[in-house]
């Protein structure tokens, strides 16, 4: 049965035990007639009707999931079972289909709740949470709790291009976790085929910009042996100065990955989280510079509580944060960097002085303006310790996908590597001094900065925002048997 994921007017079902798929859809005249004129006065026989179907549905969703897990999937749509029966409001296509999606996000509870749960599971034995799996074992495991409803509902694939937007107009105003979570189980859907840098590129340009809780397990690329790998991500911080970020660990006691820490790029859509701050930051005359400085309170924190990742990756603003952060760090040892724009000329030439032992990845495409911004991107008269591994894309034949967002990696029919790239060509792309998009922004940006500063301030003076309530560092970790996350705040 294909659920309808419509927001307005889907599909209300009635819970049906004897069909396979445990519902038959309420269609013909009288019953639209009846949800027309319920949002005024609901006849008694409707909203009685409703309210045996969630019943019904929520206790087959309780012995299918349990109680916990139901109730981790209900808070993420925010759906209230108990004031929907409360109200007799129907049961939409829309809401089972949230429990499908919801049920496809694997973190480490569900796979630990399974675990103390089956025991007498030979995979199990003598085990009491996650981390004591290994990679065969975790990526079965995420397999049998991600299918559990595939045979009986199915969820419509997204046709629309996938990119770092939502793919529906009215998601870019108001976040919905729901589209969220469709789009990054599409687009994640082919790691484990893909190399590590297009992985990479991949997760900085478009999965964590669908936002993620702490806890939550993602396919990586194979192992060489063909065995599935995973990421968990362990930390997520939020400043509120334009510095998003995450700290992803290897799942599975034989990994052969490496703990890996992402910075999200500018994102201007009102459903993003703190999309303002990281356009204030873009503006600023040394751009990155705010949502840099806003981070290094917590990192005592994360050195502390996580480790320090030795691999940092970012796209866009992100790979500029992580430019500011290789002229000061001293932790980092591969810095991936995708589609970013440069730091000032001052910060680069510091990286220059520092001399790091540190292997750039640097991936940019010919044709995107907005890797032009900033005066130098590091990497420019690389000295002698730092290994610059410089590729720059351009477009194969005529086609409307943007450069910035693309995953060139992946799209062989549509992008090419430049050829011929010498070092006096890296450094000529890397170095955006004189170019005419850099010195717009140079001279209109801080007066857009501070304006932009203003509305921020007013907006979450006047509103309640998400930021309020993501703000600061989250920090998953294991205390027993049970996966706990502590929130610090900056004070």
């Amino acid at each position: 049965m294909e659920l309808d994921t419509s927001r307005f007017f889907s599909d209300r079902l009635i819970f049906n035990e004897a069909l396979p798929h445990k519902f038959e859809i309420a269609t013909g005249f009288w019953n639209w007639l009846q949800r027309i004129v319920a949002w005024i006065f609901a006849p008694a026989a409707y909203t009685d009707e409703n309210r045996r179907t969630l019943q019904c549905f929520r206790r087959y969703l309780t012995e299918a999931l349990g109680t916990e897990r139901l109730q981790r999937i209900s808070c993420r749509y925010e759906i209230d079972w108990a004031e929907m029966e409360r109200k007799g409001s129907p049961l939409l296509s829309r809401d089972v289909a949230k429990i499908v999606i919801g049920s496809k996000n694997i973190y480490v509870d569900d796979i630990n709740e399974k675990i103390q749960a089956n025991q007498n599971d030979p995979r199990f034995a003598g085990k009491t949470h996650f981390s004591e799996l290994d990679s065969a074992t975790l990526s079965a495991v995420q397999k049998e709790l991600s299918s559990q409803f595939d045979s009986l509902w199915q969820v419509a694939e997204i046709t629309d291009r996938i990119t770092g937007r939502p793919t529906q107009w009215l998601s870019r105003f108001y976040f919905d976790p729901f589209l969220a979570d469709r789009e990054r189980q599409q687009i994640t859907r082919e790691h484990p085929d893909c190399t590590f840098v297009d992985f990479l590129h991949n997760m900085a340009a478009r999965v964590i910009k669908r936002e993620m809780d702490v806890g939550m397990l993602i396919f990586a690329p194979n192992r060489a042996d063909g065995c599935a790998q995973q990421y968990v991500l362990t930390g997520k911080l939020a400043t509120g100065q334009g510095m998003v970020s995450y700290i992803f660990h290897p799942a599975g006691i034989d990994s052969t990955l490496e703990p890996i820490r992402l910075f999200r790029g500018t994102s201007p859509r009102n459903s993003d989280l703190d999309a303002l701050s990281t356009m204030i930051t873009d503006c600023e005359a040394d751009i990155g510079r705010s949502a840099y400085e806003s981070g290094q309170v917590f990192e005592p924190i994360i050195a502390q509580r996580l480790g320090l990742p030795r691999i940092e990756v970012g796209h866009s603003m992100g790979s500029t944060v992580v430019q500011h952060r290789l002229a000061h760090s001293d932790h980092i040892q591969q810095a991936y960097l995708f589609c970013g724009p440069g730091v000032s000329a001052a910060e680069a030439e510091e990286f220059n002085r520092r001399n790091p032992h540190v292997r750039l990845v640097i991936r940019l495409a010919n044709n995107d303006f907005l890797s032009n911004l900033g005066e130098v991107h590091v990497g420019y008269q690389a000295p002698a310790n730092v290994q610059v591994d410089f590729l720059r894309y351009r477009p194969r034949g005529r086609h409307n996908h943007d450069p910035h967002v693309s995953v060139w990696g992946r799209m062989p029919d549509h992008f090419e590597v430049e050829s011929g790239i010498t070092p006096a060509i890296r450094d000529q792309a890397l170095d955006h001094r004189g170019l005419t998009c850099e010195l717009y922004r140079s001279f209109v940006g801080p007066f857009v900065s501070v304006l932009l500063g203003w509305v921020r301030d007013v907006v979450r003076f006047i509103f309640s925002s998400r930021i309020a309530i993501e703000k600061g560092l989250k920090i998953g970790y294991m205390a027993g048997s049970r996966w706990q996350v502590a929130h610090f705040r900056a004070v």
